[in-house]
C-alpha cells in the first residue's frame, strides 16, 4: 500500500513539474522557440523555394535570409526606404513592415510590423532569421502548441506561404529551409 502511495505521489510530482516547465516555455518569445527547435548555433542557411513545380535554391553563410530572395518573385512588391531603414512587403492588399531603424513604427489596419529581433541590416540588405521563417510556417507546427506562432502564421497568411520544412544539420553547420508557396 505504501509503495503504491509513493508511486502515485511521484507520478503527481512529475506531472506538476512537467506542466510547470511547459507553461514557462510557452511564455518565451517566438524567436527563442524557433532558435530552440532549429538550433541558433548553425552558421549557414540552405534555402529552397518552391511554387508550381519550379524551384530556386540559395546558400548563405549566416542564419539569415535576404528578404529580396525570400519574397521577390512571390509578392506584389517590395520597397526599401534607405533613410528610414524600412522594408515594406506588399501582397494581397496587406503589408509586412521590417524595421531595421531601431525606432518604433505604428501600423495601420492592413499592416503587420515584424519584431526587430527577427531581422538585421547587413551590407545594405534587410535579412530575416531563417529559423523564424521555418518555425512560423512549419508544416508540422501544430505539434509545438505555440499560440504566438499560430497568431503570426495567421497575421502573415497574406504572404501566400503554404508551408515550410526546416532541417538543422550539424554536419554541414546549416539549416535547410524549404519554403513552399501556394500556386497562384
Amino acid at each position: 500500500m505504501r509503495k503504491t502511495f509513493v508511486t502515485m505521489l511521484s507520478l503527481c510530482l512529475i506531472l506538476v513539474l512537467s506542466t510547470t516547465s511547459y507553461a514557462a516555455n510557452s511564455k518565451q518569445s517566438l524567436e527563442k522557440n524557433a532558435s530552440k527547435i532549429y538550433s541558433s548555433s548553425l552558421k549557414k542557411t540552405f534555402l529552397v523555394i518552391s511554387r508550381a513545380k519550379k524551384k530556386k535554391e540559395y546558400n548563405y553563410n549566416s542564419g539569415y535570409i535576404p528578404v529580396k530572395d525570400l519574397f521577390r518573385d512571390y509578392v506584389d512588391s517590395i520597397t526599401w526606404d534607405g533613410k528610414k531603414k524600412i522594408v515594406v512587403i506588399k501582397n494581397q492588399g496587406s503589408e509586412l513592415i521590417l524595421n531595421a531603424s531601431g525606432g518604433m513604427i505604428r501600423s495601420a489596419d492592413n499592416q503587420v510590423v515584424a519584431p526587430s529581433e527577427w531581422i538585421r541590416l547587413s551590407n545594405g540588405s534587410i535579412q530575416i532569421k531563417s529559423s523564424v521563417v521555418a518555425y512560423i510556417f512549419d508544416r508540422e507546427g501544430d505539434a509545438y502548441k505555440d499560440s504566438e506562432r499560430e497568431e503570426w502564421k495567421d497575421k502573415l497568411s497574406f504572404l501566400n506561404i503554404k508551408e515550410t520544412v526546416g532541417l538543422p544539420d550539424v554536419k554541414s553547420d546549416g539549416l535547410f529551409v524549404n519554403v513552399v508557396y501556394n500556386n497562384k
